[in-house]
C-alpha cells in the first residue's frame, strides 16, 4: 500500500471517529414531567373536591413550554368518580405558564377510593387518588302516627345526604341551597307534605348515631306552607344497618311509630325499563286499607303502559286488572293516565294520573312520587291529601319479557325440576288485620300447580303452630310482562286465597337492592280477596341449618289491637342455631304493650333458639313457641325505667321462621294476642357505615303539632 493510499484511509478512518464521537456527546432529548394535585383527598358524595391542578415542566422546569401544553383529567366512569363542570369525568384543559387548571370536580353519588389520571403530551401520566365519603340514603316506612288526633295510618319517604362523621349535610347536586334532603309526609287526615316540592331537610351535626351499625338518625324538616306551626319538625329514626349499603328502621320517637329500610342511593341513572310495584294504605272514601300491585314501564322517565289490580276494602278491579296507557294514546274516558318526572338530585319524582275509580265509584285523580335508591328499584309514596299510602317499585330485568314460572322460585334442593320460595305477607294498620308467611314448590312449572305449607294469624285466629296447614294451588301468568297471580285452595289457608303476583329481576334481592350476590329473585304480591295486604316472594337457595349462622340483623312490625302497634330493629350473633344473649337493639311502643306510657327502648335484649321441625329440611320452618315440649318462645325484654318498677319486662311470643336462604329469612308472630311480619337478614360489611364518632348534645323533642 503506498503512502498516499494510507493517509487517505487515516484520514476518513479519523473523520468517522469524529462524527461519531460527536454523536455520542449531543444533547438527551428534554424530558416532559407531570405533577397534579387536588385541594383535597376526600368529599362527601354530592359535594365538590375543587379544581385540580397539573404542573408541566421541561427538564424539572415549569413554564417554559411553547406552544402551551394540552393537559387531560380522567376520572373513572363507573364506580366512585366524580364529574366535572361539562357533565362528564374528562376534561382537558391548557397548560398556561405550564400549569393547568380543571373546572370544579364533584363527587358522584358512590362512596369508596378512586385515581383520577393526569396526562399530557409527550407520553408524561401523573394520578390524584381520591374518596368519596358518606353516602345519599332514601328511606321509605309505614305505621301508625300518634298524634294530630291519632292513631292514624301514615307513611313516610325521603332522601338525605349523610357524610362519614354521621352529619347531615346539603346536596351539592342539587339545584336547592343548603338543603341536606328531601320527604314526603302523608297521613291523609290532616297532613300532606305540601306538593309539588314535599318538605326539606335541614343540615345537621351529628344527625346519624350508631354504635356497631345501631342506634338512630335525627331529621329535622320544614317548609313554606305553615302546615309545620314552628316552621320545622324534628323525627327521630331507629336504625339497623345490616351492611354498608341498607338498613332496617323504624320511627323512634313520640309521633309515630312504624318499619321500612333506608338504603344507599346510586344515581344519576334515570330509571327506565319494566318494574313490577305494590302499594298499601288507606282511601279517599272511608279511611278503609287498600292495596294495589301491578306492572309498568318507564321510558325516558314518562310511563308507556302498565297494568295493575286494586283491593279496595274488598271491592277487586276486573280480572286481567286495570289497563293505563299515557298520552298520546287515545283510549276510552275510562282508562286512567299516568305520566311520570325524570328523578332530582335526591332520586325524588313524581308519578301523576287521571280517570282513577274507588270502591264507591267515585272518579280521583292519583298522585305518587317516588324516591329512586337505583335504576330498578324505587320506593313510593302516596301523597293525594284523601289517601295514603307506600310501597316499592323493582325493576323485571329478563322478567319482562319472559313470563316463566318458573321465574318465581329457585330449582329445589331436593328436586331441581321443582321451583321453590318462600313468602310473607302483611295487612296495614287499618282495616282486618293479619300476617302470614309460607313455602311452596311448583310441580308443574307448565301449568302451574304448587303446594306447600303456611302459617297464618288472623286477629288471633291461628292457623300454624306445631303443624302448619298443607297449602295448595295454582300459579298464572297469562301474559309476557310477568304480571300474573297466585290462587290457594280456598278455605285451605284461612282467608288468604287469592293472590296478585308481578316478577322481579331474578338478579334484584326485593329486601336489599344494592346486593346483587345474595337472595335473589322473587316477586312482589297484593292480596286481592276480603283481606288487604301486601308482600314479597323470594326464591328458596338453602334450608340447611348450617346456613343460619353468622351475624344477623333483623326487624319487625307487630299488631295488638286495631289500630296499637309497636316496631323493633336489632342484631344478634346466631351460634348453633340461637340468639343467646347476645341479641339487642331498639323498640318503639307509643300505646303501651310493655309498660305505661309512650315508650322508645334502647337497649332491648332478644331472645331466641329457633327449633327446626319436621318440615325444616325440606321447606326451611322453624319454630319459636311456648308450648313445645321444650318451650323455646321468642322472649323481648325492655328496660323500664327505675320510676315505673320492674326493672324489666319481658313478653314471650309464638314466632315461626321461614328460611330463604342463609342471609335471607322471614318471621311471623302467631300469637292470639297480636301479630307480626319482619326479616332476619345476614350481616355484611359495616366499615363503610356513616357513623358519628363524639357524643352529641339531647336531641330536641319537638312534635309534629298538626291539627286535623
Amino acid at each position: 500500500m503506498n503512502r498516499k493510499t494510507y493517509a487517505s484511509i487515516l484520514a476518513f478512518t479519523l473523520m468517522a471517529i469524529v462524527f461519531l464521537t460527536g454523536c455520542s456527546s449531543s444533547s438527551a432529548p428534554p424530558v416532559v414531567g407531570i405533577t397534579a394535585t387536588s385541594p383535597a383527598a376526600t368529599a362527601t358524595v354530592t359535594t365538590a373536591y375543587g379544581a385540580f391542578t397539573a404542573t408541566v415542566t421541561l427538564d424539572g422546569i415549569a413554564n417554559i413550554l411553547s406552544p402551551q401544553p394540552a393537559v387531560t383529567f380522567t376520572a373513572p366512569s363507573t364506580g366512585a368518580s366524580c364529574t366535572f363542570a361539562n357533565g362528564t369525568n374528562t376534561e382537558t384543559d391548557t397548560a398556561v405558564s405550564g400549569v393547568a387548571t380543571s373546572s370544579v370536580c364533584t363527587a358522584n353519588y358512590v362512596p369508596g377510593a378512586f385515581t383520577v389520571s393526569v396526562t399530557t403530551l409527550p407520553a408524561a401520566v401523573a394520578s390524584i387518588s381520591l374518596t368519596n365519603g358518606g353516602g345519599v340514603y332514601a328511606f321509605s316506612l309505614s305505621g301508625t302516627e300518634i298524634v294530630n288526633g291519632g292513631p292514624n295510618s301514615y307513611a313516610l319517604a325521603g332522601s338525605v345526604v349523610i357524610d362519614a362523621a354521621g352529619d347531615l349535610v346539603p346536596n351539592g347536586l342539587s339545584a336547592t341551597a343548603n338543603v341536606a334532603g328531601e320527604q314526603d309526609y302523608n297521613d291523609a287526615f290532616g297532613f300532606t307534605s305540601t306538593q309539588p316540592g314535599g318538605d326539606i331537610v335541614a343540615p345537621e351535626a351529628l344527625a346519624l348515631v350508631l354504635t356497631n351499625g345501631q342506634g338512630t338518625l335525627t331529621l329535622t324538616s320544614g317548609n313554606a306552607s305553615g302546615l309545620f306551626p314552628n316552621g320545622n319538625a324534628t323525627e327521630t329514626l331507629g336504625v339497623q344497618f345490616v351492611n354498608n349499603n341498607h338498613a332496617l328502621i323504624t320511627q323512634f320517637d313520640g309521633t309515630a311509630t312504624s318499619s321500612g329500610t333506608m338504603d344507599l342511593v346510586s344515581l344519576p341513572s334515570v330509571p327506565n325499563g319494566s318494574f313490577a310495584f305494590t302499594l298499601s294504605g288507606v282511601d279517599a272514601n272511608a279511611y278503609a286499607p287498600i292495596v294495589l300491585g301491578g306492572v309498568f314501564t318507564l321510558s325516558s322517565g314518562g310511563l308507556t303502559a302498565g297494568e295493575y289490580d286494586q283491593n279496595d276494602a274488598g271491592t277487586i278491579s276486573p280480572p286481567g286488572g286495570i289497563l293505563f296507557p299515557v298520552p298520546p294514546v287515545t283510549v276510552p274516558p275510562t282508562a286512567p293516565i299516568v305520566t311520570a318526572s325524570a328523578p332530582d338530585a335526591f332520586g325524588r319524582g313524581t308519578i301523576t294520573g287521571t280517570g282513577f275509580v274507588d270502591n264507591g265509584a267515585n272518579p280521583y285523580a292519583a298522585a305518587l312520587n317516588y324516591y329512586a335508591v337505583g335504576p330498578e328499584a324505587l320506593r313510593l309514596i302516596d301523597v293525594d291529601v284523601a289517601d295514603s299510602g307506600s310501597g316499592s317499585a323493582f325493576g323485571q330485568g329478563t322478567n319482562a319479557t319472559a313470563g316463566a314460572i318458573a321465574s318465581l322460585g329457585a330449582p329445589c334442593a331436593g328436586n331441581p325440576s321443582q321451583s321453590c320460595g318462600v313468602f310473607g305477607l302483611i295487612s296495614n294498620n287499618f282495616g282486618f288485620l293479619y300476617a302470614a308467611a309460607g313455602y311452596f314448590d311448583i310441580t308443574d312449572t307448565v301449568g302451574g300447580a304448587f303446594e306447600g305449607v303456611g302459617d297464618n294469624d288472623e286477629e288471633g285466629s291461628v292457623v300454624g303452630g306445631a303443624t302448619p296447614p298443607v297449602i295448595s294451588g295454582t300459579v298464572n301468568f297469562p301474559g309476557v310482562d310477568g304480571y300474573g297471580s297466585m290462587v290457594i285452595t280456598s278455605g285451605n289457608f284461612q282467608d288468604v286465597e287469592t293472590l296478585g303476583v308481578y316478577l322481579t329481576d331474578p338478579t334484584l334481592n326485593l329486601n336489599d337492592p344494592n346486593n346483587t350476590t345474595s337472595g335473589l329473585g322473587g316477586a312482589v304480591v297484593a292480596e286481592l280477596d276480603a283481606l288487604q295486604g301486601t308482600g314479597v316472594v323470594a326464591q328458596q337457595t338453602a334450608t340447611a341449618t348450617t346456613a343460619f349462622t353468622g351475624n344477623y340483623a333483623f326487624g319487625s312490625q307487630d299488631f295488638f289491637c286495631n289500630i296499637c302497634e309497636f316496631d323493633f330493629v336489632g342484631q344478634g350473633a346466631v351460634t348453633n342455631l340461637s340468639f343467646g344473649t347476645t341479641a339487642t337493639g331498639l323498640l318503639n311502643d307509643p300505646v303501651g304493650l310493655f309498660g305505661s306510657g309512650n315508650q322508645q327502648y334502647p337497649g332491648v335484649t332478644f331472645m331466641a333458639a329457633p327449633l327446626p321441625d319436621f318440615y325444616e329440611s325440606t321447606t326451611g320452618r322453624y319454630s319459636l313457641f311456648t308450648t313445645n315440649a321444650t318451650p323455646n318462645p321468642f322472649v323481648v325484654t325492655v328496660p323500664v325505667p327505675a320510676s315505673n318498677p320492674p326493672a324489666t319486662t319481658s313478653i314471650p311470643f309464638n314466632v315461626v321462621v321461614y328460611q330463604a336462604s342463609g342471609t335471607q329469612l322471614f318471621w311471623v308472630d302467631e300469637d292470639n294476642f297480636s301479630l307480626a311480619l319482619g326479616s332476619i337478614e345476614q350481616q355484611g360489611d359495616l366499615s363503610l357505615v356513616p357513623a358519628a364518632k363524639r357524643a352529641r348534645a339531647p336531641a330536641k323533642t319537638a312534635a309534629k303539632a298538626k291539627q286535623k
